[in-house]
């Protein structure tokens, strides 16, 4: 059990940037402005998640309760938590694509964020945090996108 937390908590985001690329690429009549989205929605997360630990910070579970956690990890703000939100933004991206697809991809990022939580390295709290960061940064950026593309968002 402890190797698949491991798994999760460490590799298991990298499937799913792989399969939403994949997923992106195959929706022809809407990759362009999928990408677009993308492009805008990484940064813009990224920012998101960055201001709001500067309001709302603490430390991982395994520094504050004192054990050694399942992944080595330096101690440092763990909200919210960065594999959620980038899982959570391509997982996003692939449910504008195929609905199925992006609701795999959510079910699987939120394995990732719950290994990370028994891994030691997050509060549920940080996980959540990041799947809402997640899911407003790709609404903002489709909008935008669509905005700025000359269709009503």
């Amino acid at each position: 059990m402890t190797e698949l937390i491991i798994f999760g908590a460490k590799y298991l985001v990298a499937p799913v940037i792989i399969f939403a690329a994949i997923t992106l690429s195959y929706n022809k009549e809407r990759r362009r402005r999928l990408t677009w989205t993308l492009a805008v929605a990484l940064p813009l997360g990224y920012t998101l998640a960055r201001l709001v630990g500067l309001f709302f910070a603490h430390n991982q579970p395994f520094a504050v309760e004192g054990f050694e956690p399942l992944v080595p990890h330096a101690v440092d703000n763990s909200f919210p938590s960065d594999h959620v939100l980038i899982g959570g933004i391509f997982s996003s991206l692939a449910l504008l694509a195929d609905r199925r697809v992006g609701l795999v991809l959510w079910a699987l990022t939120l394995v990732v964020g719950l290994s990370r939580i028994l891994a030691g390295l997050h509060y549920g709290v940080d996980v959540l945090a990041a799947a809402v960061l997640a899911l407003g940064s790709v609404f903002l950026a489709h909008k935008a996108v669509l905005w700025v593309g000359g269709r009503q968002p």
